[in-house]
């Protein structure tokens, strides 16, 4: 069932999902503090590399330095370039994922979706792996505004990692934006109480308040049913 990838639906008002999910503003929230050099040093560290340990380092460092100068485009290309060598089959799922993160950012989002998908399908990945994919499959499919499968993404992440700040605050957009006002304000408010004040979470409870005034619920009016379903803790 979480294998299948929905076609994105069309809607009457389509929506602005930067705005939405507030990627920009953290972006211009985060400062990159790169030392000079590391990039050169990072390229000559990958082709000097003789060892898939050695190869898989040199090139995360170059593409935390390509995330941090918004070269996207030029991370992707050396994943790409990286992924066919014999060495780094133990490494694929880790390298597909990445490159699932450097086409997330810029927003190509049916393509970040594939490349998450293949590094699902690998055999080789970590438990920490698996849920980090399956999260970001949810995320892409917020901006694909494909609700229902972000929904089932989100949940099969919490049931692997229900710890994940990041599947309980996507699965309160994937149920907002289906209209089920309550779970999405559970989901967020677990969102928050993991995510050790983020401010994300708060961004969306604000949101939520803001667009449905009176509706959102007061904790102790919440249905005995909707506290099992969302194991909340206060």
């Amino acid at each position: 069932m979480y294998g299948h990838i929905h076609m994105m639906k069309t809607r009457p008002t389509p929506l602005i999902m930067k705005e939405e999910l507030y990627m920009d503003i953290l972006r211009e929230s985060v400062i990159y503090c790169i030392p000079a050099g590391l990039h050169d040093w990072a390229i000559k560290a990958r082709r000097s590399a003789t060892t898939a340990d050695s190869k898989i380092d040199a090139l995360e460092t170059l593409l935390k330095v390509c995330a941090a100068e918004g070269c996207f485009w030029e991370g992707l290309n050396v994943i790409n370039e990286v992924i066919s060598d014999a060495d780094m089959l133990e490494h694929r799922s880790r390298l597909l994922f990445l490159a699932g993160e450097m086409s997330a950012e810029f927003y190509e989002y049916d393509k970040a979706t594939g490349y998450f998908a293949r590094s699902l399908a690998c055999a080789i990945r970590t438990k920490d792996q698996h849920i980090a994919t399956v999260t970001k499959l949810g995320f892409c499919n917020l901006y694909r505004q494909d609700f229902i499968q972000a929904e089932e993404w989100s949940r099969w992440a919490i049931k692997l990692g229900p710890h994940s700040w990041e599947a309980w605050k996507n699965l309160g957009v994937s149920l907002e934006h289906q209209g089920q006002i309550e779970g999405a304000f559970l989901a967020y408010l677990k969102a928050l109480a993991l995510s050790r004040d983020r401010v994300v979470p708060v961004m969306h409870l604000t949101r939520l308040s803001q667009r449905h005034p009176g509706v959102v619920p007061d904790v102790g009016g919440l249905r005995p049913k909707i506290y099992r379903e969302y194991c909340i803790i206060f």
